[in-house]
């Protein structure tokens, strides 16, 4: 849950990276996701992944 700066449009679809208006604070998990893609795609994409991978086993607390 690091943070980075992004591009709000990304510089490889014209977006400025030193315009202030064009960038925002975001996590870096977040912004690997977003890559150059809009944030409308990202937040999309966000919601119809699992929220756990699919090597994660989940446990309760009691379980150790």
């Amino acid at each position: 849950m690091s943070a980075e700066v992004d591009e709000i449009i990304p510089v490889s679809r014209g977006g400025s990276a030193t315009d202030l208006r064009n960038l925002e604070k975001v996590h870096r998990c977040c912004n690997q996701l977003k890559s150059d893609k809009s944030l409308a795609w990202a937040r999309q994409k966000a919601k119809g992944a699992p929220a756990l991978k699919p090597t994660a086993v989940p446990f309760k607390s009691s379980d150790w």
